[in-house]
């Protein structure tokens, strides 16, 4: 089958479509072609996975940027023609967007040229491009069940979750309590930022550090991100016996294994992970993420039960440790959470989304 798969700029367009390629090629042999834009991570993954790559001209519109928005309605013109260009040359069986302003003018050449089309939509709060696109592909994959009433039209509509990558559960806790160094008689609050960390979540974990550690029985597992790595090692000097600090960590699997509860931000494939083991979440959305998408992930976290949450606009220490305490301290709380976090969780939803695209080609 011959796939062209488009999204990306950032990870979490990126890795949900990669997902679905894997479960593709567990039952085809597939010949692909990645379409994104020079400025997008997809630059540096899509080569090391041997995926031919090529790129258009589109790109984002940029806050306080006025000469290069102004190039952007020529960028999205150009942009579709080089789509149809490519679409023309390769001849797909499928084009699968993942969000992303790339994913326009791919996804629309391919529906101008009659290809089967697939979205899959990572947030519960739709992107623009997916909600444009949706009336006229031939599915859309969503990862919450909530995102259904921004739609009008509902029949291509399948709720299917988003794409987490194989090999997240540990079967051995005992191992992922030696690779930190921590003791698993112990309660283990799991901070995190993302690959690069936040500073939000950094500062008010190091402002919070004497009060966290007066809760009986916690220890602390921390992936600062890189550049904050000094900042916290220095901050957290005299706790050192009960906290593991790293700047990144690889095998987030292991992490979650000996979480019981994680401090985090809500972006769609963090949730996606959570919900797929069953790990209670205190989330800090970051207030930046385009649409407001955090909060809308968080919240739908929060009204099922399987999370809370504090505005980054709301966070001090006056809420975020007795919030902290109030749900660490409770292992009755912290069971109920993962339960329905676990409820929430979609493991197979690669499976179901490639599952899918066969039937769409006749291929199954």
């Amino acid at each position: 089958m011959r796939v062209i798969l488009t999204g990306g700029g950032t990870g979490g367009h990126l890795y949900p479509g990669l997902s679905i390629l894997e479960a593709l090629e567990k039952k085809i042999e597939c010949d692909t072609l990645f379409v994104g834009t020079k400025q997008g991570i997809e630059n540096q993954v899509i080569p090391q996975r041997n995926i031919p790559l090529k790129r258009v001209w589109m790109s984002g519109l940029h806050r306080g940027r006025l000469i290069s928005n102004l190039l952007f309605p020529l960028k999205m013109i150009v942009s579709l023609f080089q789509s149809l260009d490519l679409i023309m040359q390769f001849q797909p069986d499928v084009v699968v967007g993942t969000g992303g302003y790339v994913s326009w003018p791919v996804m629309s050449a391919a529906i101008l040229l009659g290809k089967k089309t697939v979205i899959q939509e990572q947030n519960r709060k739709p992107g623009l491009v997916t909600r444009l696109l949706a009336p006229w592909v031939d599915s859309v994959h969503l990862s919450f069940e909530s995102s259904k009433d921004c739609f009008r039209k509902q029949k291509n509509l399948v709720v299917s979750g988003n794409p987490t990558r194989d090999g997240l559960e540990m079967r051995d806790n005992k191992k992922a309590y030696q690779t930190f160094n921590l003791d698993p008689k112990k309660t283990t609050l799991f901070i995190f930022g993302g690959s690069q960390g936040a500073r939000a979540i950094n500062q008010i974990v190091c402002e919070s550090l004497d009060s966290i550690f007066e809760i009986k029985n916690v220890q602390i597992l921390w992936s600062t991100g890189p550049r904050w790595i000094d900042f916290v090692i220095q901050r957290s000097e005299q706790y050192k016996d009960r906290i593991c600090i790293l700047p990144y960590i690889d095998n987030m699997g292991e992490a979650y294994a000996i979480s019981d509860l994680v401090v985090c931000r809500s972006g769609a494939s963090t949730i996606a992970e959570l919900t797929r083991l069953g790990v209670p979440a205190l989330f800090i959305p970051f207030p930046a993420a385009a649409g407001g998408h955090q909060v809308e992930n968080a919240k739908d976290m929060a009204q099922n039960g399987a999370a809370e949450m504090i505005l980054q606009k709301d966070l001090s220490t006056d809420r975020f440790v007795p919030k902290v305490s109030e749900i660490i301290s409770d292992q009755q709380r912290l069971l109920t959470m993962a339960k329905k976090s676990k409820r929430l969780g979609k493991p197979s939803a690669a499976y179901a989304i490639a599952k899918d695209i066969l039937l769409k080609v006749n291929l199954n």
